[in-house]
């Protein structure tokens, strides 16, 4: 595969050519790879991109050597709660501008380079973020690109908490009627969200849930805005519903008995994707010795994992004794999907339980793999699926025009999936993030020191 290379005279002053020789590249843009390739980067841009002996060097440019590695697209996870997240557990008193910016920092020493949040803003701190980078305002590379559907919204509930996300219930917007609805979605259209996020869940019958006429008016009045609408579901028939009401997709796949025919054949004629999230579950059935990796102990304290593991202990015993198939439902629930030709993209619902940031997406990488995805198929439902649901189209994938964001990984992911935490390096627009000072920074004995410090 050659791929030509963008002339650079038609950018008017010459920009210094850097020249990544001899990976293995998986582009994500098709379901080809290069086995020894070499791709060539001017101002952030690929500018060539092919096998070594087909691709024109300049005599002139900077060459790094990365013969021995495979190259693949930095992630992007369309579905995640920034903010919440710290010591181990997401709270809405961990909420902050600082942390939301500390998940970003995260992601990105894992690879992953853009995340969307669904729903859980609070006093417009994602917007804000969002609006900055947007602007050029907030240009640090070591940031993830954020994008937000500001608050979500949900049915009230009387007399008690919804049934939005369980640390984040005073943040979403409770829906009284269809009007209300309608109104609440153009006040948050006023700031110009994303998407709009919405929760269609009883949460087994213990919290109201939105009707079908009020799932319709926030499709519809989203749409009419120009912003596309995304659910939140759990049962059939309320996926069905939101389908047939023209949801651009759902954030979960059905849970249960999967998708039926039906359901199948909404998704082919409206073109509705799904978002995969089946590590957030699949993890109440694991032992936790997954955080003792020494990738995730080398950056948070004994104390915050131990958290982490009281939390997911604390939900361990009921979610396994009320639906103890569920790893299997959603093998089976994922190649229904597959096999009915539905876009399914990577959702790794990163920031509850235990959807460590950056470590979440890799995992569910892991997950989809272990449900019968291909791993080449996978990462691309990590990375080009989303961009282009996003409307990203200058990231996820590995082509010319687009930026130089990659992970280099010192094994091939194609062999085993797991091997995508093994990251020699992390490229934002062909330039190396310092991963070892970030992970200097957050290392356990850096922050107590730095605590001492302060006493």
């Amino acid at each position: 595969m050659i791929l030509s290379a963008i002339d650079p005279s038609e950018k008017g002053a010459q920009v210094k050519t850097t020249v990544f020789r001899g990976a293995r590249i998986i582009p994500a843009d098709s379901a080809d790879y290069i086995e020894d390739g070499t791709f060539c980067v001017q101002g952030g841009r690929i500018t060539a991109l092919g096998r070594t002996p087909e691709v024109t060097v300049e005599t002139d440019a900077e060459v790094v050597d990365l013969s021995g590695l495979t190259v693949m697209p930095t992630m992007v996870n369309p579905h995640g709660h920034v903010g919440y997240l710290k010591n181990g557990v997401p709270d809405a008193s961990h909420y902050s501008r600082e942390n939301v910016l500390e998940h970003l920092r995260r992601l990105t020493y894992y690879g992953v380079s853009v995340i969307q949040s669904l729903g859980t803003d609070r006093d417009d701190v994602e917007i804000a973020v969002r609006d900055e980078q947007r602007a050029g305002l907030l240009r640090d590379p070591e940031l993830a690109l954020l994008l937000t559907a500001g608050r979500g919204l949900v049915a009230r509930t009387p007399d008690q908490s919804n049934g939005g996300p369980f640390f984040a219930t005073d943040s979403v917007i409770e829906v009284l009627s269809a009007d209300h609805a309608r109104e609440e979605v153009r006040r948050l259209a006023a700031k110009r969200p994303d998407t709009i996020k919405f929760w269609v869940d009883d949460r087994g019958g213990t919290k109201a849930k939105l009707s079908a006429a009020e799932c319709a008016t926030i499709i519809a009045e989203a749409h009419a805005q120009g912003i596309p609408a995304i659910a939140h579901i759990h049962d059939l028939e309320d996926a069905k519903t939101v389908l047939r009401a023209g949801a651009d997709g759902t954030a979960h796949m059905v849970r249960g008995g999967g998708p039926d025919d039906e359901l199948l054949e909404l998704h082919a004629r409206t073109g509705a994707f799904v978002f995969s999230s089946i590590s957030v579950q699949a993890t109440l059935f694991d032992d936790d010795s997954w955080l003792d990796a020494p990738d995730i102990t080398a950056i948070n304290s004994a104390e915050s994992l131990e958290a982490t593991r009281q939390q997911l202990d604390s939900l361990r015993g009921y979610v396994t004794t009320q639906d103890p198939d569920m790893p299997a439902t959603f093998r089976a629930a994922l190649g229904r999907y597959l096999e009915g030709g539905v876009r399914v993209l990577l959702s790794a619902d990163t920031g509850l339980l235990g959807q460590l940031f950056g470590v979440a997406e890799h995992r569910e990488l892991h997950a989809l793999v272990s449900a019968g995805m291909s791993p080449l198929l996978a990462i691309r439902s990590a990375t080009a699926f989303p961009a282009e649901m996003l409307g990203l189209r200058d990231r996820g994938s590995l082509a010319v025009g687009k930026r130089a964001d990659f992970i280099a990984l010192t094994k091939n992911p194609l062999d085993d999936i797991r091997v995508t935490r093994d990251i020699d390096s992390v490229y934002i627009e062909g330039t190396r993030i310092d991963r070892e000072s970030l992970r200097l920074t957050w290392a356990p004995e850096s922050r107590s020191a730095q605590k001492e410090a302060l006493q």
